[in-house]
């Protein structure tokens, strides 16, 4: 028996001494290696740099668009007669994103560097609305960079959206009444606690500032103080609030004057009418800073904007805000917006908004905005959405009124 068992063994191990031979020399498949690793705690998407400590998030965004009827200017204000005009051509726009979210922990919490920026093309033949030129209505002859800022433990520095605006604007087109400006800030947020924060924040004004100086000689585009902007906000699992103010200072060439904005937004989470489903209300007042109502349309000074802006001959705001010391131009606005999701994948936003501005000096009497719209979108599969926007616009200005119907469809891809 004990002769049995040796064979066998013998047998075996002569066996495998074979197998181990031939194995060695056929090719060996490597296992694979993971050379990027995921980084999972600031959510999907992150990845380390390799032999960094740094999270890196890349994504982008492409849309196409075209618009009816879809821009709207008062063209000359300063002499007291207000030509409301309709741009009947059809509006093109393609515009690509590409966005970096770099992130790293340190001894003070987060340390975040983001960019979104990207490229434009504007359609009629290399014009934007009312035939001015296309580099006029595109950020920085088609190459923009929309936010690039720096945060670290409780400071902004770079541009971002101004700590005065609340939420987004639930429609593809821009609406007179939702306040809408990037800038260069320096900002400070104290979290307080149980969703409560409070930011302090110093800003560029002339971001807000749309073509001031253009028309009344008395004015001056310099800056010799930023703007000054503070918030209180709280987010809950009700959604979020915020009351907001705004210190704007306005030159002169026999001195300068200080306007200001207040304030309030809610956005209210409405899961018993349908996932997803919110109601946002913002209402600001101001005197002497007209543009933190929303009525500038647009960061970018001159711009008349998609929907409804202020353009041409006379600048708007340099209107508005004031002709003189002691003659700064009052405003208000509220607005309403509320979506809704029929389905998952089709959703509607509703508008309704309000503008009114007034200084009877220079015979500028005043402006009335009233505006409604639709915005129905449909995504079909993850990432890619199609809208369409109608949007109605009322204006009222030196007695003068103009009425609008906006049309922009556009086909949205995110990734």
């Amino acid at each position: 028996m004990k002769m049995v068992k040796s064979l066998i063994l013998g047998t075996a191990v002569a066996f495998a001494a074979t197998a181990g031979a031939q194995a060695a020399d056929m090719p060996v498949k490597a296992k694979p290696v993971s050379y990027v690793k995921i980084c999972p705690q600031y959510g999907p998407g992150f990845y380390y740099i390799p032999g960094t400590d740094i999270c890196l998030k890349v994504g982008g965004l492409v849309f196409a668009e075209i618009g009816y009827y879809a821009s709207g200017a008062i063209t000359t204000l300063g002499n007291g007669a207000a030509n409301l005009q309709d741009d009947p051509t059809l509006q093109w726009r393609t515009r690509g994103y590409i966005s970096l979210d770099a992130r790293q922990n340190t001894a003070y919490g987060t340390l975040r560097s983001y960019i979104l920026g990207g490229f434009q093309q504007l359609g009629s033949n290399g014009t934007g609305p009312f035939g001015v030129a296309a580099a006029a209505y595109a950020p920085a002859n088609n190459v923009f960079i929309q936010y690039a800022f720096i945060q670290f433990a409780g400071f902004t520095a770079g541009t971002a959206n101004s700590f005065f605006d609340f939420g987004s604007n639930y429609l593809t087109l821009s609406v007179a009444s939702n306040p809408w400006n990037w800038t260069n800030t320096f900002a400070y947020t104290a979290n307080l606690g149980n969703g409560l924060s409070a930011t302090i924040s110093i800003e560029e004004n002339t971001t807000v500032r749309t073509g001031n100086g253009a028309v009344v000689a008395t004015q001056n585009v310099n800056q010799d103080a930023p703007a000054v902007v503070a918030n209180l906000r709280l987010d809950q699992a009700w959604g979020s609030a915020q009351v907001m103010g705004a210190a704007l200072q306005t030159r002169y060439t026999n001195g300068h004057e200080w306007g200001y904005a207040v304030g309030a937004g809610i956005e209210l989470k409405l899961p018993m009418l349908g996932a997803g489903d919110t109601l946002k209300i913002v209402a600001v007042t101001s005197e002497g800073a007209v543009e933190y109502t929303g009525l500038s349309g647009s960061p970018y000074g001159g711009i008349a904007g998609i929907g409804l802006g202020f353009d041409g001959g006379a600048s708007f705001t340099t209107v508005l805000d004031g002709f003189a010391l002691g003659n700064q131009t009052e405003a208000s606005s509220v607005m309403v917006q509320f979506r809704h999701f029929w389905t998952p994948t089709i959703r509607s936003s509703f508008h309704a908004g309000y503008n009114e501005a007034y200084n009877r000096v220079g015979g500028f009497g005043g402006v009335q905005v009233v505006q409604y719209g639709h915005s129905l979108a449909w995504s079909p599969v993850k990432d890619l959405t199609l809208s369409l926007d109608v949007l109605y616009t009322e204006i009222d200005a030196n007695q003068t009124e103009s009425d609008k119907l906006a049309t922009w469809f556009r086909v949205t891809r995110t990734f």
